[in-house]
């Protein structure tokens, strides 16, 4: 059997195009993102100052449903889910745009990432899909990696910031 470049050309330039879209280098993304989300003259300490102050009042993880045969379906980590009391004057949409843009800027390395202990925006190398929706006067933010043990380790940084950052509980005395 003998192919003509121009009957399978297509088909090659095809698959190149996917295999490039779907492994754009994280870098790429969080220049991007640092272009499209940051104020020129927005300061990264009142961002960071913003995320130490975040009062978290839950965290739990993301499940998607995976088929891996015929007969057999199992749940696994695709995130996590940070339900947080919304500060003062910032919209969801506001910020999404200061969680994606303070994400971006440390992982092109202009805002340490020891500023934020456990920060759960952010893992070494890798882009993370952050969103921030209203959801019953609190905000959701979801956060979402790439592969299972990548959302695993978002998962356990949500874990250990929300409970650095657990808004606390009012206890009832107890009775005499």
């Amino acid at each position: 059997m003998r192919f003509h470049l121009q009957e399978i050309a297509p088909t090659v330039g095809l698959a190149l195009v996917v295999a490039c879209e779907t492994s754009v280098p994280p870098a790429t993304s969080a220049a991007t993102a640092e272009r499209m989300q940051c104020d020129p003259g927005a300061i990264a300490p009142e961002s960071t100052q913003l995320l130490h102050a975040n009062a978290v009042l839950s965290v739990q993880p993301i499940y998607s449903l995976v088929h891996v045969n015929t007969n057999n379906q199992e749940n696994r980590v695709s995130g996590a889910k940070l339900v947080l009391r919304p500060p003062a004057g910032v919209s969801a949409e506001l910020m999404t745009r200061i969680l994606q843009c303070h994400s971006a800027r440390v992982l092109l390395g202009r805002v340490s990432s020891d500023d934020i202990p456990n920060d759960p925006y952010l893992l070494a190398d890798h882009w993370l899909d952050i969103q921030v929706t209203p959801e019953d006067g609190n905000f959701t933010v979801t956060i979402r990696a790439g592969s299972v043990p990548d959302n695993l380790e978002v998962l356990g940084r949500a874990t250990r910031y929300a409970h650095e950052h657990m808004l606390a509980r009012e206890s009832r005395p107890s009775a005499p």
